[in-house]
């Protein structure tokens, strides 16, 4: 009997495992700013700007625009539609400050480190794309 036990005890340990693995492997946040296929190639001979740390170049692309940012650890590229808004006409002004600013709400975003909210009535960060760097070009995409 106390192998049974034992047993169905491992068992339902292993289950309890799985399904905690299960749950939390969702790393896809759902922004509210609609999604827009993003895929082009920036060289950085031919922005020279973005070898500097904390200056935005700005970008055509996805929703509202794309915001890209050498944080002096990686790249970051944002859109540049306000989450809290999601209005296309609501979009960050473009004053190359790593302080991204909406406009309409006046919520503030982090663009050095991942579009968070540092003030401001928006709860979500901005839209965040991929960025792969190769050699002398970065690669965004979402």
């Amino acid at each position: 009997m106390n192998g049974i036990k034992w047993f169905s005890r491992r068992l339902s340990f292993l289950f309890l495992l799985l399904l905690a693995f299960g749950l939390s492997c969702d790393d896809d946040f759902d922004s509210s700013i609609p999604y827009v296929e993003v895929n082009f190639y920036i060289n950085l001979v031919n922005h020279n700007a973005l070898n500097t740390v904390g200056y935005p170049e700005y970008f055509n692309g996805g929703y509202g625009g794309i915001a890209v940012i050498n944080s002096g650890v990686s790249f970051y590229a944002y859109d540049m539609t306000c989450p809290y808004e999601t209005d296309f006409n609501c979009r960050l002004n473009d004053d190359h400050d790593v302080i991204g600013t909406c406009p309409c709400c006046e919520t503030q975003y982090n663009l050095l480190d991942g579009g968070y909210v540092i003030s401001g009535p928006s709860a979500e960060p901005l839209k965040q794309y991929r960025v792969n760097v190769s050699g002398g070009r970065l690669h965004v995409t979402n």
